[in-house]
């Protein structure tokens, strides 16, 4: 049975708060009801836990060991038999965290991992490991939990057993070493205890395949005949029980007595949203009760349409949004034609200052500033003035080297609605790829700021018309759209070659699962980038649409 950091917190009195059958619907996404469909996918990208947007890479990242164990053991409860063949690196770095965390529950978050396929998750070295945590009064010790009390201890000796089991090594066990385990378990068993802890019981004697007492057993099912005035923490806390009562039946060879009326609601419901914790648990709890396949269908559904290409299984409700991105999706609807105006972002943008938590850095905060100023579409503050004509913010003399921090601090402070100073522009050599996107940044930002006019004479488009018409000379996406950027801003024409350039350097990348407007990064990088979507957005703008790569609907796009 797959456990993850909360019911290991659970097993030592922490209480867990959940969002049972409730709505993950962003305030964002909520206060703009009247767009439009391509407007609106951005919604894909609000963080459920801050508010921000994400960057759209995190879309092609794994969920983190826990999470992955609950999605990958669902699916196989279900009967689907996940297949992983995710790199030794991604592995490796699944391992690792989960490790970090918990040296005993963290290898049972891997167990899933090793049975999809991945052998190096988990191996016999782990074995020798789990034996090493035990005690000599038969029970073990997670280095999460401790050794401090019979929660800690039902906890660990449960995930300790589950791995042995996995690893096929739990007939290792001396007789004299299991007999102390299941003496030690037997004797804690006539105490009431919480149901979590019971049911670690009884699952860690199933294990050693010693029978469950009827102090156990004999437990009711939590009933449900208040479920619908319970607020949603209690709603969580009675699935948790009620998932902990079908283990402890399930460990005694007994079909358990569940509602399943009530638990079946609650599925269609929540299939589409609900943790993969909490969609472990109540998938678990049905099985058990003996509902049909067709109760699951939307829980396959969503799993297997959150799976990437390796097997593993993204999850977006941990991903954390920043005010970097949420600026460039502000910066998209402008370029779009759509309103900026977002009260979920300043909603965002409160709650992380009042936590206290936040960074004090220029850039940073001024960041900040501009999402304000464009989300509430308000005035110019004085903090941004400040910050915009800070050197150690804003550099008054442009390199090759900090060309980028350069126009992306231009671009914030035209954001945040404050004019800058020309600055000082050195000279370097426009024969690399670096020397050419650093003069290209240059001239784009300067446009950008409404400064065109002080771009050095030394740049023309000639200085870019062959890099603007071979895109495989770049690495990214991004890097080719400000060349090309560039040379049209300088007077170069969109002719059949430059167009031909474009739709291999640039269309071929458009799109990804749900973000369909949005380009990729490039350079054998398929993730979305919102960076690299601008840079796309403003050279179709540019060239007034011609290239049709502003959405459909758009001004420009004139479709």
């Amino acid at each position: 049975m797959p456990r993850d950091r909360k019911p290991v917190r659970r097993l030592v009195g922490v209480a867990v708060s959940a969002a049972l059958l409730t709505s993950c619907t962003s305030a964002s996404g909520d206060s703009r009801p009247q767009e439009s469909a391509a407007a609106r996918q951005f919604e894909l990208l609000v963080s459920k836990e801050n508010g921000y947007y994400y960057p759209p890479f995190l879309r092609e990242q794994p969920a983190g060991p826990q999470a992955q164990s609950f999605a990958l053991r669902t699916l196989s409860e279900l009967g689907r038999d996940p297949k992983t063949s995710a790199p030794a690196a991604r592995v490796s770095s699944l391992r690792s965290e989960a490790l970090e965390s918990s040296s005993l529950w963290g290898r049972d978050w891997l167990i899933a991992l090793r049975q999809a396929g991945a052998s190096e998750a988990l191996g016999g070295a782990d074995a020798k490991a789990v034996d090493k945590q035990r005690a000599k009064g038969g029970w073990y010790v997670d280095s999460a939990l401790g050794d401090d009390g019979d929660a800690a201890r039902l906890g660990a000796t449960w995930a300790a057993l589950d791995v042995l089991k996995a690893l096929g090594r739990l007939g290792d066990l001396s007789p004299a070493d299991r007999s102390v385990t299941a003496d030690w378990l037997r004797s804690l068993a006539g105490k009431h205890r919480p149901l979590d802890q019971s049911a670690a019981l009884a699952s860690a004697l199933h294990l050693l395949k010693e029978p469950v007492p009827a102090a156990l057993t004999g437990i009711a099912a939590p009933h449900t005949d208040d479920f619908a005035h319970l607020t949603p923490s209690t709603r969580a806390d009675r699935l948790n029980d009620t998932y902990h009562y079908v283990l402890i039946q399930e460990a005694a060879g007994e079909r358990p007595d569940v509602d399943r009326t009530t638990w079946e609601a609650v599925l269609r419901d929540g299939a589409a949203t609900l943790p993969y914790e909490q969609l472990y648990y109540l998938v678990h709890v049905l099985k058990g009760a003996g509902s049909p396949d067709s109760v699951f269908a939307p829980v396959v559904k969503r799993l297997e349409g959150e799976r990437l290409d390796d097997g593993t299984v993204r999850d977006p409700d941990s991903y954390l949004g920043d005010p970097d991105a949420s600026l460039f999706v502000e910066r998209l609807r402008s370029l779009a034609g759509w309103s900026r105006q977002d009260p979920g972002l300043i909603t965002a943008l409160d709650g992380e200052e009042k936590s206290g938590d936040v960074s004090q850095e220029g850039a940073e905060r001024l960041n900040r500033a501009a999402l304000r100023k464009v989300a509430a579409d308000g005035g110019t503050g004085d903090e941004a003035r400040r910050l915009c004509a800070d050197p150690t913010v804003l550099p008054v003399a442009v390199t090759e080297q900090n060309a980028r921090q350069w126009q992306r601090t231009t671009l914030n402070c035209a954001d945040a609605g404050v004019t800058v100073r020309t600055p000082q522009i050195g000279t370097w050599g426009l024969d690399t790829p670096q020397g050419v996107v650093a003069a290209a940044t240059v001239t784009v930002g300067l446009a950008d700021a409404g400064k065109r006019g002080s771009v050095p004479s030394r740049l023309t488009a000639g200085s870019f018309e062959q890099w603007a018409r071979n895109p495989d000379r770049f690495t990214s996406v991004y890097d080719y759209a400000l060349a090309v950027r560039a040379y049209s801003l300088l007077g170069g024409a969109l002719d059949t070659p430059l167009r031909e350039a474009l739709e291999r350097g640039v269309t071929a990348y458009k799109g990804c699962p749900g973000l369909p407007d949005l380009y990729q990064v490039g350079g054998g990088d398929h993730a979305c980038d919102l960076k690299t979507t601008w840079a796309v957005w403003t050279l179709d703008r540019q060239l007034h649409g011609a290239m049709g790569w502003l959405p459909k609907g758009t001004e420009e796009n004139g479709k």
